[in-house]
């Protein structure tokens, strides 16, 4: 609403089913409290609790599909280096981005570019570029905890906590 952009969206509840991600209702874990570094010292490098198999492959197919509807050239994807770190979160590496970038291009007839501006960037220089772009931060938050406000306590808020205080202030959702 504030951009006047028009959204999409595409209800995937079936297709996640059957994971247990900590992030999906049906789930029998809780969403951990603590850094993605933390959960990944605790039970090793490799896909943390919150990772949903394939979540990021499902929705950039999805929308490589409604860009090509719509005569678009190019798909942007925000997945950031912090992310990938330990392959937290393996659908945000350089690897699967280079891949997909690949699989779309050829999929499309070569009509399709895949980019990841942050893909090299760390949370705090997204954060960093969102502040030189004026983004309405306060508007924004990125908690797991799917409640009214930032619950603080997750790995993604934390990151999000960090990110803004390298940047010299608090965040503005909290």
């Amino acid at each position: 609403d504030f951009y006047g952009l028009e959204g999409k969206s595409l209800d995937v509840t079936k297709l996640f089913a059957f994971s247990n991600s900590s992030l999906l209702t049906q789930s029998t874990e809780a969403v951990p409290e603590g850094s993605y570094a933390e959960q990944q010292a605790e039970h090793g490098e490799g896909p943390v609790s919150t990772y949903v198999p394939f979540r990021n492959g499902l929705f950039l197919s999805a929308a490589a599909s409604l860009a090509l509807s719509l005569d678009c050239g190019y798909l942007y994807y925000g997945a950031h280096a912090d992310d990938a770190a330990g392959n937290a979160y393996p659908d945000c590496t350089d690897a699967f981005y280079n891949a997909m970038g690949t699989a779309l291009y050829e999929g499309s007839g070569y009509e399709l570019k895949l980019e990841a501006p942050f893909i090299h960037s760390n949370k705090s220089d997204v954060v960093r570029e969102g502040l030189r772009l004026q983004v309405p931060y306060e508007l924004t938050w990125s908690c797991y905890e799917g409640g009214e406000r930032p619950c603080g306590h997750c790995g993604t808020c934390i990151d999000r906590i960090e990110a803004f205080r390298a940047n010299g202030m608090e965040d503005p959702a909290l």
